[in-house]
């Protein structure tokens, strides 16, 4: 049995160490697994307490643009990596909305239910169900459209693409937990949580990018909102247009089904 107490090597690696944490592979000094010990594992696995989750939960939610510009700028061990946050904010989100019996088509759909036009609520139907089927690979390709604009109205600041990518991914995901939140408190029915969400998706970024940067705040406040102005047009001009795609492609289908089908009751006729 491995006598823990008398360490000079890293258990893990076999490196010297000389703290705590092994310089080469970041391992912390092991110990016998107790019931303190598995607890600990446990809630690391499971909560991530111990982790930079909270901090980064709460410090997006009073101060999303310092959140954005320290983690640029390489203070990164305090905060929860982005795209993780993203990855399981999403994947909580569509979770919890299956756990409690909603959808993220029913909160999609919100949108379209009160209007009257059986084109238009057929339409909500088709870009729920896309929403729905792809909502992961959608909010990253989606976060890359706005993180290509602020490259562009901030191409001053001598930020890259990638950093951006960040600014842009960061508040998006912060605002799927508070979407998690209400779902789960059922403080509003689906419509009300639609149109929050929908609400909150355009205010907060445009706070965030306004805060993250530490010009001329009133400059800075008008480009943010001609980003997301633009954005919301790229991505709602991409999403029609996905959906008509959709929606053209189930038509001709329907189409080639009752062809075929005319046709199989055309042969048996001429059999007769």
């Amino acid at each position: 049995m491995v006598n823990f107490d008398e360490q000079a090597n890293c258990l893990n690696c076999g490196a010297k160490l000389t703290t705590r944490f092994c310089g080469e592979c970041g391992q912390e000094k092991a110990r016998r697994i107790t019931f303190k010990e598995l607890f600990k594992t446990a809630q690391r696995a499971l909560l991530e307490f111990e982790s930079p989750f909270l901090k980064t939960f709460i410090t997006m939610t009073t101060s999303p643009g310092r959140v954005c510009r320290n983690y640029i700028e390489g203070k990164r061990a305090s905060y929860f990596n982005p795209i993780k946050y993203a990855f399981w904010s999403l994947t909580f989100f569509i979770f919890l909305t299956a756990l409690t019996g909603q959808s993220v088509s029913e909160l999609t759909m919100s949108a379209f239910t009160s209007s009257s036009s059986p084109e238009t609520q057929h339409f909500g139907e088709v870009l729920s169900k896309i929403i729905e089927g792809s909502m992961l690979f959608l909010t990253f390709i989606y976060a890359a459209i706005f993180a290509l604009l602020l490259r562009v109205f901030f191409r001053k600041e001598g930020i890259k693409f990638t950093e951006f990518y960040v600014l842009a991914i960061l508040p998006s995901a912060h605002l799927t937990w508070f979407t998690s939140i209400l779902v789960a408190t059922s403080l509003l029915d689906a419509k009300a949580i639609g149109y929050t969400s929908l609400c909150l998706s355009i205010v907060f970024p445009i706070y965030t990018y306004t805060t993250f940067f530490k010009k001329n705040k009133i400059k800075v406040f008008l480009k943010s909102c001609t980003v997301m102005f633009l954005g919301i047009l790229i991505v709602g001009y991409l999403s029609a247009l996905h959906t008509h795609i959709q929606i053209g492609y189930e038509d001709a289908v329907k189409q080639h089904k009752l062809e075929q089908a005319k046709g199989e009751k055309q042969v048996e006729t001429n059999n007769l």
